[in-house]
């Protein structure tokens, strides 16, 4: 969904009024990013949006142990004009309230899932295609909890309040209204693991995800991650990725296989490269066979944040 120039230019005045108005003890920041892409697959090219967005977040300190904080991020498409049949809105990203001091950190609302975070990202790490991941709950309707770090481990959890079984309940008694997820997580100086499992019980499958991540960083600037996610009766699956930092940017490169139980396996894999131009604008180039696109894919794009 895109924005027309008159709500761009409301939201500003809002945020402008936002901004001024912020309480003592209290940061507001508007923040943001344009990115496009063009693509080319098998079946042809396309120009495309690739994730732009904006945002505001800002901290309200409650006292010297407690700081409460918010983050509200829009995500629209910036490739193309609004259409006389498009109503112009935006669709949410991100939007959340919470709590931070030395008991962790607490937070509510719609976020990236603390499984996708711990176990997905760092082999699914590229610019525009994506790989295939086990299935996990849905973002929305979520209270997560973050401990802080004691001699290097770590406990996430979060509970999710939605899916189908918030709008099938009533007529399903299968369907449990609630998901939950934990992680746990251990960091020493070369390397960390993840242990993430995801119960989506509130899905019509209702099949609970379970996943390990082993990252290793032997020399400055390179990642090496491992990972095996295993949905039950649905699939398994197996990756492996890297990243080296090279100054002006990052070279890297992801492999995995996917094995349903009810199919064939398949392999997915690629390489990329970023180029930074300047602290918060960069170019990349990418590569690759992805299951999501069903083609051989190349990819070309820029960043610009702000």
């Amino acid at each position: 969904m895109k924005k027309s120039i008159i709500a761009i230019a409301v939201s500003s005045a809002a945020l402008a009024s936002v901004s001024v108005q912020a309480a003592e003890g209290s940061t507001v920041d508007v923040y943001g990013n344009i990115q496009y892409a063009y693509v080319d697959k098998d079946a042809g090219g396309n120009f495309e949006d690739n994730g732009s967005t904006i945002g505001l977040k800002g901290e309200t300190k409650i006292n010297d142990d407690l700081t409460a904080f918010f983050k509200y991020e829009l995500e629209f498409d910036a490739d193309q004009k609004t259409g006389a049949d498009d109503n112009g809105k935006a669709d949410l990203d991100q939007a959340f309230v919470g709590l931070k001091g030395n008991f962790g950190k607490v937070q509510i609302g719609s976020f990236d899932t603390i499984y996708n975070n711990a176990i997905q990202d760092a082999v699914d790490q590229f610019e525009s295609p994506s790989f295939t991941n086990a299935e996990d709950t849905t973002e929305g309707d979520t209270i997560a909890y973050f401990s802080p770090s004691i001699n290097g481990f770590e406990v996430q959890t979060a509970i999710q309040v939605k899916g189908d079984a918030s709008e099938g309940s009533a007529t399903n008694d299968n369907y449990d209204s609630l998901s939950s997820m934990v992680v746990l997580k251990y960091s020493a100086d070369m390397f960390s693991v993840a242990l993430g499992y995801d119960s989506r019980n509130n899905t019509s499958d209702a099949e609970a995800t379970t996943g390990l991540a082993v990252t290793v960083t032997p020399v400055d600037g390179l990642s090496v991650t491992a990972k095996y996610e295993t949905t039950e009766d649905t699939q398994d699956i197996a990756g492996l990725a890297a990243r080296y930092g090279y100054g002006s940017g990052d070279v890297y490169a992801s492999y995995q296989n996917v094995d349903p139980d009810n199919a064939d396996d398949f392999n997915e894999y690629g390489v990329g490269v970023t180029y930074s131009l300047a602290s918060n604008i960069y170019v990349f180039a990418e590569v690759g066979q992805f299951k999501s696109t069903e083609d051989d894919t190349t990819a070309v794009g820029v960043y610009y944040g702000f």
